[in-house]
């Protein structure tokens, strides 16, 4: 047995011999470094947009067990070191230098009288890139309630990375509370962008590589948001669409051929039109999140990172009724994914830019021809109850939300769960914005209604 290896693990806070001993048998050499991926690139330069940090929480009726939820986590950083490293900002070749950590530095659990408070005050925080870890974890509890609380590294991992994660991670806190036995899923595993091209024959690969087009969003309609200022702070506008509004519209929305992400960008361009005073003749395209997971035939080779970009949802004109926004989304959608290569037209652009010239200036090349989408939509779809439940304890509920936009960017995540859609918008603003945040979500919901 690799006793040094024995002693790192236990002084990280993992309590179990038998698991550092099935680690130890399973694992392979853990690299000092770890390459900046392109996706963990692209990421750090939108820090000039966004904090970068993702956030996620599940509510509970119940107190999962500590002890396990922190062996559990150590096996899940264990098997991907990207989340024990730090970034250095190397101007010639970035790289990931994979670091020392202690569990307590990643995770925390305390009581509280005030859950709601207490969560939003550890998702508000950050994680800096030079951080020796880049995911934290927080536990609230209140009585038999509990809520558990997730903030990462944007450059790790998107929203189906997270998917990923935390299937992993329950199932193996399952595993774990059944024989004390855990297995490690994504060692070693690709992050690597050109992973989307696996799943392509000879011809089709060479033809997605030439995919050359800057298709960043060309937009500048935003919603009209007070400007910047010193003070403003981070926030998350929460809206929860209960499944008695939401379902039916999602049935009716299928009878014109769209889909949940077309009613949402549907209801949220309409919302736009309402509260942005825009003529309702005016054009307008919003930027709707894609995941390039579809492309990849092996999933189970990839690690936990990016695969997520952005396509372009038009619209000519507001439409008189919610029904004629819903049936332009549709047309524009519909353009959009009859494209065979949906979503891959300008990553052999950034590739080219980050692997052809010094990371110091490819930042500044890209960024000039990047524009970031002032109106988007992220869904990270349906949440099914099994995927997060602890044992037989189900969530009570889940939501999500992006990284703190600096203004005028009003990104929007959705997910749905148990019949519910979920919405937040996260941004550095004051409480004018909030109250005019609140006012579009809001709008978002009554367009829901309507259709």
């Amino acid at each position: 047995m690799n006793t040094e290896r024995a002693e790192t693990l236990a002084s990280r806070g993992l309590t179990d011999k038998n698991i550092i001993i099935e680690i130890l048998k399973e694992e392979s050499p853990v690299p000092e470094r770890l390459p900046a991926e392109m996706y963990d690139k692209v990421n750090y330069m939108c820090r000039r947009w966004m904090d970068r940090i993702a956030r996620f929480e599940i509510d509970y009726d119940f107190i999962p067990d500590i002890d396990a939820l922190k062996n559990i986590i150590i096996c899940m950083l264990e098997s991907a070191p990207v989340f024990h490293s730090r970034f250095v900002d190397n101007r010639i070749r970035p790289y990931w230098k994979v670091e020392d950590y202690h569990i307590d530095d990643v995770f925390s659990a305390r009581e509280t009288d005030d859950l709601r408070r207490s969560a939003d005050d550890f998702l508000l925080g950050g994680i800096d890139v030079k951080s020796n870890v880049q995911i934290k974890i927080a536990l609230f509890i209140c009585g038999a309630k509990s809520k558990l609380c997730f903030i990462f590294n944007h450059m790790c991992m998107d929203g189906g990375g997270l998917k990923s994660f935390l299937n992993d991670m329950f199932r193996a806190y399952d595993r774990y509370i059944q024989n004390h036995s855990v297995m490690l899923i994504n060692k070693n595993l690709s992050r690597a962008y050109g992973c989307v091209y696996d799943g392509f024959g000879s011809d089709d690969k060479k033809k997605a590589k030439k995919l050359f087009a800057n298709v960043s969003a060309k937009d500048k309609h935003s919603l009209p948001l007070s400007q910047r200022l010193e003070d403003d702070e981070k926030m998350i506008v929460r809206k929860k669409i209960s499944r008695e509004i939401f379902e039916p519209a999602r049935i009716k929305a299928k009878e014109y051929g769209a889909t949940v992400n077309d009613l949402i960008s549907a209801a949220y361009i309409r919302a736009f039109y309402e509260i942005s005073g825009c003529s309702p003749d005016e054009r307008v395209g919003i930027s709707c999140a894609v995941d390039l997971r579809r492309y990849i035939k092996n999933p189970e080779r990839i690690g936990y990172t990016n695969h997520t970009t952005f396509m372009p949802c038009v619209v000519q004109s507001k439409g008189e009724t919610m029904a004629d926004t819903l049936k332009a989304v549709v047309k524009s959608t519909k353009e959009t994914k009859s494209d065979r290569f949906m979503g891959l037209h300008g990553l052999p652009l950034l590739n080219i830019g980050y692997s052809t010239m010094i990371y110091a200036q490819a930042e500044l090349v890209v960024g000039a021809f990047y524009n970031n989408a002032n109106l988007s939509v992220s869904n990270v779809g349906k949440i099914e109850p099994a995927m997060l439940s602890l044992g037989e304890n189900a969530p009570t509920a889940v939501a999500v939300a992006g990284g703190a936009k600096e203004k005028p960017c009003a990104a929007m995540n959705a997910l749905s769960y148990n019949g519910d859609l979920m919405l937040s918008i996260c941004i550095k603003g004051n409480e004018s914005d909030r109250r005019l945040l609140s006012d579009f979500l809001n709008r978002i919901e009554e367009n829901i209604k309507l259709i």
